[in-house]
């Protein structure tokens, strides 16, 4: 019986397709943002695009912050939500988010992984954002490489 490559290796490709076993991926910790960590499964600089996966620990939240692209997420497992809301995110839901929405995502006592694909016009993907709403960062395209993870 042939052996699936993606059993044993991280990352496969020919042409323009990328397969990623992501279970060999490491977690790496966000910077500036204890408790938010990240596995980058792809970037397209040409399209302007990143899919990630993204856990955060419980009772944590990421920075609030303004989408400059188009987002979506899958939750995986956990609840969540976003401060600025009512409802809580379960396995199984999704949420589309267009660029202009702003928001502070948060995890429950339970913590939260969701799948999340970042499309974009360029590579500028969110503001983050201070109290007052003021943009004290940009993150782009390169924010995500350096949490990118080569064969």
């Amino acid at each position: 019986m042939a052996l699936n490559i993606l059993e044993e290796k991280m990352r496969t490709s020919f042409g323009e397709i990328e397969n990623v076993n992501s279970n060999l991926l490491e977690w790496c910790e966000v910077d500036g943002q204890p408790g938010n960590f990240i596995k980058v499964l792809t970037v397209d600089d040409r399209r302007h695009r990143v899919d990630f996966l993204f856990r955060q620990d419980p009772h944590r939240e990421f920075a609030k912050h303004n989408h400059r692209c188009t987002a979506v997420a899958l939750t995986l497992e956990g609840l969540w939500g976003y401060r600025e809301g009512e409802e809580m995110h379960f396995p199984g839901t999704f949420s589309y988010e267009p660029p202009g929405s702003a928001h502070t995502p948060f995890a429950s006592a339970e913590g939260m992984t969701v799948y999340a694909s970042f499309q974009g016009t360029g590579p500028e993907m969110l503001d983050i954002l201070d109290d007052d709403d003021n943009v004290v960062d940009t993150l782009t395209l390169d924010f995500f490489k350096q949490y990118y993870q080569p064969v």
